[in-house]
């Protein structure tokens, strides 16, 4: 439970960056998709990472890699579309105009772009932030599920209050 935590932070931030390069070039701008108040993270990308770490080892074939990669990123990206939606009554993206989606919360293009990225995942980042986690002391571990969780409500609330994303975009 202590790498936890780290894992899920790390992947989350680097989701950001991830949508932020996306944002940017794609939009020509670099207004990512931020999905918590304070923190400059996207919970979906630290469980997704955290799902498909935890299935793949690195002796894992790349089919089965790319496999799972399909598989758990979408339905994670699923099930955080249906809390974002219905739980909170907001969408910070929407698949409904891109072929084969389902319901605007995941699409094939996405998902297939999830078994690449999961390769990339299971191979090179995974293992590097799986040594960097290592050296962070446990005691720390507590005060960082403090600061996700608290933050997660927070953002969840004002998202709810709400309805609408922008809300978490403070700093504009």
């Amino acid at each position: 439970m202590n790498r936890l935590i780290w894992y899920i932070l790390v992947y989350s931030f680097l989701g950001y960056l991830l949508e932020t390069a996306y944002a940017r070039l794609v939009r020509g701008h670099g207004g990512g998709r931020k999905c918590l108040l304070l923190l400059p993270l996207c919970p979906v990308y630290g469980a997704g990472g955290v799902v498909i770490a935890a299935l793949c080892g690195p002796a894992a074939h790349p089919l089965e890699v790319m496999a799972v990669g399909f598989g758990a990123a979408t339905a994670v990206e699923f099930l955080f579309g249906l809390y974002y939606k219905y739980g909170l009554g907001v969408a910070f993206w929407d698949y409904s105009q891109i072929r084969w989606n389902v319901g605007g919360l995941v699409c094939l293009p996405f998902s297939l772009a999830w078994s690449g990225l999961a390769l990339g995942l299971v191979y090179t980042v995974h293992p590097f932030v799986k040594i960097c986690v290592s050296a962070i002391p446990d005691a720390l571990s507590a005060p960082a599920w403090i600061v996700l969780g608290a933050d997660c409500l927070i953002s969840s609330i004002a998202l709810k209050r709400e309805k609408n994303t922008v809300v978490l975009q403070w700093y504009r």
